[in-house]
């Protein structure tokens, strides 16, 4: 098991005219690599030749004299020569790349991750902050000279052919060049790498990890584009191509090679049966600054985790096939963001209205108003079971209430800069109790709380540290 004095390695003995092996996961840490030409040295002065791989993630050996091959002495040998290592046999059971997962641990490696979007049209690559958008070739616009991932291609005599395109048949990594690409570096875990080589079912959990990046790379071109009111123009979940999940890894080093993946990683999955999305790097608004500061970020405090919960869940909405799934799923993300807490009723829809309006009083007279008569609706699902067809209603309007609603939530802690819940929860009922807004929470002539709110009970008791 690698731990921080010792990395885990495998011994694998010689067989036949085949070579032996020492495999440990990854690279040696700084120091080990120090301690390896030492180690080498002393494994040579026992008789053996041994020479490490150019990769850094091994060495290849085998006995030389006359001398014949003990294995177990081979054992003693080598884990007195490399005491930086915890060495064990490997088991023919387990197999050489299980066992290099489960001596990564916890290690970590930096991929650069090629995901193909379907239904997504770019006329010219673009960046948006960590992300690059590749175009697909078309033999016109975008030639494959131009790409910047055209070694991808292993079509003899493409690289002079300025009008090739992938053909319908075009499978492998030359198949990747023909569909939108999302080009993005991303953390995994090294015992996921080792993994999905396994076996081709093994590839789901590097798969998924991949996709599941990319697609929300894509969260902020879908906050600026994409509505209920024309959904033709979703783009699929990254990753999908038709029934086959596919994805392109590049391990920085030498240590691990590039793996092109595909299989099924989800037994469920939803596309888009028509447009698909239309979109070139001008077209965005807010998209790059939520990917600064929600994608992209490594900050981990309590708003910021908060955020990019709240911008998954708003992009999620899309891909539920039930209107009524898709309107509760946003009703339980605003909630999840703003923090109503045991705040109910009139309260709730006070508090909520405060963050989705920005503290803007026409806003949130209107606004209130509406989110009051909307949650009315959440209501009658929840506690009746009701759908929007029964109520007499237009599921796709009611959903996008609450996609402006939950986005305009996001917006207003992103334009705002909260750092803490207790700046957020502050803004909200400096908000509630101000000049402007306090006529029309007073019009409300409620039942359910005290005025001033500054009096009432519910939010005194909401506002306590």
């Amino acid at each position: 098991m690698t731990t921080i004095l010792r990395t885990g390695a495998v011994l694998i003995h010689p067989s036949g005219d085949y070579m032996g092996n020492l495999l440990w996961p990854g690279v040696l840490p700084g120091e080990h690599q120090e301690a390896l030409p030492v180690a080498i040295a002393a494994i040579s002065a026992q008789g053996y030749w041994a020479s490490p791989f150019p990769e850094g993630d091994g060495v290849t050996f085998n006995r030389y004299g006359e001398t014949p091959y003990d294995p177990d002495a081979a054992l003693a040998d080598f884990r007195a020569a490399f005491g930086f290592l915890d060495l064990d046999v490997l088991d023919p059971g387990e197999g050489q790349a299980r066992a290099l997962a489960r001596l990564a641990g916890d290690r970590k490696i930096i991929c650069t991750c090629l995901v193909p979007v379907e239904g997504l049209r770019l006329e010219a690559p673009f960046d948006l902050g960590e992300t690059r958008f590749h175009a697909p070739v078309d033999g016109e616009e975008n030639r494959l000279a131009d790409h910047a991932w055209q070694e991808l291609c292993d079509v003899p005599g493409a690289d002079v052919n300025p009008n090739w395109v992938p053909g319908a048949r075009a499978s492998g990594t030359t198949e990747l060049l023909g569909l939108a690409l999302i080009e993005r570096k991303v953390e995994f875990p090294l015992s996921a790498f080792y993994e999905s080589g396994v076996s081709f079912d093994s590839q789901s959990k590097l798969l998924r990890l991949a996709m599941e990046d990319a697609d929300h790379a894509l969260d902020p071109v879908r906050f600026d584009l994409c509505h209920y009111r024309r959904l033709e123009y979703l783009p699929a979940k990254a990753g999908w191509i038709g029934e086959t999940g596919l994805a392109y890894v590049i391990p920085e080093g030498r240590a691990l090679k590039a793996r092109f993946l595909q299989g099924k990683p989800y037994v469920l999955r939803v596309s888009n049966n028509w447009l698909g999305l239309e979109i070139d790097g001008g077209s965005l608004s807010w998209a790059e600054p939520l990917a600064g500061m929600i994608v992209d970020t490594q900050a981990s405090d309590e708003i910021t985790l908060t955020l990019k919960a709240a911008l998954r869940a708003l992009n999620r909405a899309f891909y539920l096939v039930e209107l009524e799934a898709s309107f509760l799923h946003l009703v339980y993300a605003i909630d999840a963001l703003c923090e109503p807490d045991k705040l109910r009723g009139d309260r709730h829809r006070l508090w909520i209205s405060a963050f989705g309006s920005g503290g803007d009083a026409a806003r949130f007279a209107a606004l209130l108003a509406e989110f009051d008569r909307h949650y009315g609706v959440r209501n009658r699902i929840v506690h009746e079971g009701a759908t929007f067809a029964g109520l007499g209603l237009v599921g796709e309007e009611q959903c996008q209430f609450m996609l402006g609603l939950l986005g305009g939530c996001i917006l207003t802690f992103v334009r705002e800069g909260f750092v803490t819940r207790r700046a957020a929860a502050e803004f909200a009922f400096d908000a509630l109790t101000s000049p402007a807004i306090t006529p029309y929470v007073t019009a409300m002539a409620s039942t359910h709380f005290k005025l001033p709110l500054n009096a009432d009970k519910g939010f005194t008791e909401h506002m306590q540290p």
